[in-house]
């Protein structure tokens, strides 16, 4: 990168990562939805995990689509639909909770959103990984991604003061506009930004410069996508990948409350004297208050591992703090499954440090040396993310089955034990890629 070059490239960076701020909100509200759908609509942990099968079907059904419909128009272009897009679907909760008040209203407005989040993911995350050297890829899309992790703090802060910052008494009618409202917000923040992309010209991004340089790096931009070892290992690793960090987000929320507060044998409430002193230190108006202010730690944490995880791979390779952070967080689940009684709940946001680094490295390992190929590697791995569609009805159902949400993260373990796989495995994979060329 030359040094003429280099602000409007930092500029345009800069840009793109206002999007990941974005989408990682809409993601983290689904987080406090599930618990929330199942105390004013009355359904069940099964049925509460269609949310997050309405939103990442969504990105399934979408990725491809918007994919080609980049290439058609550009980059920034793409993005602007998808901006255009994820505002309609967030007005939509207005009729969804003020007027039908369904849980299929709110489905049907969650799958609207995250159709336009699809569309911007499968233009922001290859043009950060285009968006500079090749080696710095991983570094640069977590440095993005980073983004992302503040606003996975925020939201759980905002659905704790909102969505269940009413007490209980309040009626119906309060929880529902306590629902609409972030939603709303939402939208005009989000037209705002699309007044702001549509007023300005973010260089290189409707250009094909960035990929021409990438194809001309390596003679694998040549060899179809499914003849190389490892970007097809990197589409299932980040569908299983997916699968567990959208399942652990959907019922952490459940999990911490029967964890934190359980039943004496006389049916006496007890209550883990930790989530009690923060309980009062927060003043939350209920448990399930509490509970997404303890998320909201996890979340910091997350926001920790991703800013750190582009400074550790000065000094570690991305793919063996894949498989680090891929073997940790499966012990971490291991504890959790364990079920220790006001102990493991405090165990869990472990997990998100260990998750931070996960999605942005798999991708930009991924896409190593596909040069013109980028953009529609991207669309499959955006695909993968269908992964978190799937998840959270099987673990409802297996919490509805066993009564137990810790059986249920039998799940997440086999997520993340692919990464830690990948990881190890991902230099043999790339020799392979290089001797298909």
């Amino acid at each position: 990168m030359t040094k003429s070059g280099s602000n409007p490239l930092r500029f345009a960076f800069l840009m793109v990562a206002s999007l990941f701020f974005i989408w990682g909100f809409c993601h983290a509200m689904l987080d406090v939805l599930n618990k929330h759908f199942q105390d004013i609509l009355h359904v069940s942990k099964t049925q509460s995990g269609f949310i997050q099968t309405s939103v990442f079907g969504a990105y399934f059904l979408m990725a491809l689509p918007s994919a080609l419909l980049i290439r058609r128009i550009g980059y920034q272009r793409g993005i602007l639909v998808g901006l255009a897009v994820l505002a309609i679907g967030a007005f939509l909760f207005i009729p969804a909770g003020l007027v039908f008040k369904t849980f299929w209203s709110f489905l049907l407005a969650l799958f609207v959103l995250s159709s336009g989040l699809a569309c911007i993911e499968t233009a922001a995350n290859p043009y950060v990984t285009v968006l500079g050297p090749k080696d710095a890829a991983a570094g640069r899309l977590s440095t993005a991604q980073a983004f992302n992790s503040v606003a996975y703090i925020i939201a759980p802060t905002v659905g704790g003061a909102f969505i269940f910052g009413q007490p209980q008494q309040a009626g119906a009618a309060a929880d529902f506009h306590s629902l609409v409202v972030p939603y709303v917000v939402l939208g005009c923040v989000v037209l705002l930004v699309f007044g702001a992309f549509s007023l300005m010209k973010l260089p290189g991004i409707d250009g094909e410069s960035g990929e021409a340089a990438a194809a001309d790096d390596s003679p694998l931009h040549r060899v179809p996508l499914l003849r190389q070892p490892h970007f097809v290992w990197g589409v299932g690793t980040q569908f299983l990948y997916v699968a567990a960090q959208v399942g652990v987000n959907a019922f952490a929320l459940n999990y911490i409350l029967e964890n934190a507060i359980t039943r004496d044998a006389s049916g006496a409430v007890l209550t883990a004297p930790l989530f009690a002193w923060f309980a009062g230190i927060t003043n939350a108006a209920r448990p399930e208050a509490t509970a997404a202010y303890v998320i909201t730690i996890a979340m910091v944490l997350y926001a920790v591992g991703r800013f750190s995880g582009a400074l550790i791979t000065r000094v570690i390779k991305p793919h063996l703090l894949l498989a680090l952070y891929g073997l940790l967080n499966s012990i971490v689940i291991l504890f959790v499954m364990a079920d220790i009684k006001h102990i493991s709940w405090m165990i869990l946001p472990l997990c998100w440090l260990f998750m931070s680094i996960m999605f942005p490295f798999i991708f930009a390992m991924s896409l190593r040396n596909l040069g013109s190929q980028t953009k529609l590697a991207a669309s499959f791995l955006i695909m993968s993310i269908v992964g978190g569609a799937i998840s959270p009805p099987l673990m409802g159902w297996l919490a509805d089955r066993y009564g137990s949400m810790s059986v249920c993260f039998v799940l997440p373990l086999a997520g993340f034990v692919a990464p830690a796989v990948y990881g190890l495995l991902y230099p043999r994979l790339l020799e392979k890629s290089a001797c298909a060329a």
